[in-house]
């Protein structure tokens, strides 16, 4: 009969035996023995149960199941490339259960490599790596044969360190909005002014406001619904857009298209007004940096921009954290370097050659 075993460094009452040729370890997660052992009792019971197979699914059949899912997201038009690179890769027709830790290494460090030679970044690969495990873990949640479960952790690339270029106030940024071309101008001017990402500007809809309250709900990373409060000059922003379809942000278009190709495109009429994509955000703003002179100004430079100004302006984390609607304070702590002064006063304050402890112990003895 198994017994609760003590590990080192651990509060937990763990445990270790092997049933059938299969080996059961772990932690109970328990510094309570008597618990501890009910616990291992139930994983002995489950042990000497008659063992299902699972039925086998291939990455291809995985990949469409997690597609049901992935593509009511914010972030699909990324995962969409990524599962179509991880399929092509791997090759669709594997069962997951085939796919062994050194096939991911090998992928993975194949696509570090862009076909023009450049190297992709480690934060693109981690992405792809979190997409893979993703669609790992929602087969076997299904109950499928994704027989040993890859380590992800192992397979990431180290962080690489991002030097975020902000949007000067004043002259820089006046010609920037300049230089952004007419029609995607007011999308790009809402993206500095909100803080939000990319995806919620797109993806706002007239259905989405709630103009007597001065919010908007928008589906942040992740999937989540959240109300947004709008700011004056937000609001302006959107009461001057025009009406063309449910999306508030559009462009004009400089050029008809032919329809075919991917699912979702559709014919062009040069003139016309339809909802402002990816690809002509991006193209803008690209235009628009390379005319100011300021070549490494990401879009996503616009966010961080936003966030600077308002930790800057309130030296409020939590505040700070609502504005970008982030899940974990850990994340808005990235933006803890505007905090820099406040932390440098605290030290020259500390350096003082009046030390009131000083004075209290001096009043004392007198």
């Amino acid at each position: 009969m198994p017994r609760p075993i003590p590990k080192k460094g651990s509060p937990h009452w763990h445990y270790d035996f092997v049933r059938q040729g299969r080996r059961f370890h772990g932690s109970t997660g328990t510094g309570n023995k008597r618990l501890a052992q009910q616990i291992i009792d139930e994983k002995l019971h489950e042990a000497l149960l008659p063992t299902r197979k699972r039925p086998p699914i291939t990455l291809d059949d995985a990949a469409g199941r997690y597609e049901d899912y992935a593509d009511k997201l914010p972030s699909w038009k990324t995962t969409e490339y990524i599962l179509k690179a991880l399929v092509t890769g791997l090759g669709g027709g594997h069962l997951l259960s085939e796919i062994t830790q050194p096939m991911l290494i090998d992928h993975f460090a194949k696509r570090r490599i862009r076909e023009d030679g450049a190297l992709r970044a480690n934060s693109s690969i981690n992405r792809e790596i979190e997409v893979a495990s993703a669609l790992w873990n929602r087969a076997k949640n299904a109950k499928y044969d994704v027989g040993d479960m890859p380590d992800w952790q192992a397979l990431r690339y180290k962080a690489q360190g991002t030097r975020w270029r902000l949007l000067d106030v004043g002259d820089q940024q006046a010609a920037y909005l300049d230089a952004v071309r007419a029609d995607v101008r007011d999308a790009v001017e809402f993206l500095l002014l909100s803080g939000w990402r990319r995806s919620e500007v797109l993806g706002l809809g007239w259905n989405d406001l709630d103009i007597t309250n001065r919010t908007a709900w928008t589906r942040i990373k992740g999937g989540d619904l959240v109300e947004r409060p709008l700011t004056q000059a937000m609001l302006v922003i959107i009461a001057n857009q025009p009406k063309v379809g449910p999306k508030i942000f559009t462009y004009v278009c400089k050029r008809a298209t032919a329809s075919g190709g991917r699912r979702e495109r559709v014919k062009r009429r040069q003139g016309d007004r339809y909802p402002l994509s990816v690809t002509v955000l991006r193209e803008a703003h690209e235009e628009a940096r390379e005319k100011i002179g300021a070549t490494d100004l990401r879009l996503h430079d616009l966010r961080h921009t936003r966030a600077t100004r308002i930790l800057r302006q309130t030296r409020d984390l939590a505040l700070t954290k609502r504005a970008l609607a982030h899940r974990n304070i850990a994340t808005t702590l990235k933006y803890a370097h505007v905090l820099d002064d406040d932390v440098r006063a605290g030290l020259d304050a500390s350096e003082s050659r009046k030390i009131p402890e000083a004075d209290t112990k001096q009043a004392k003895k007198a």
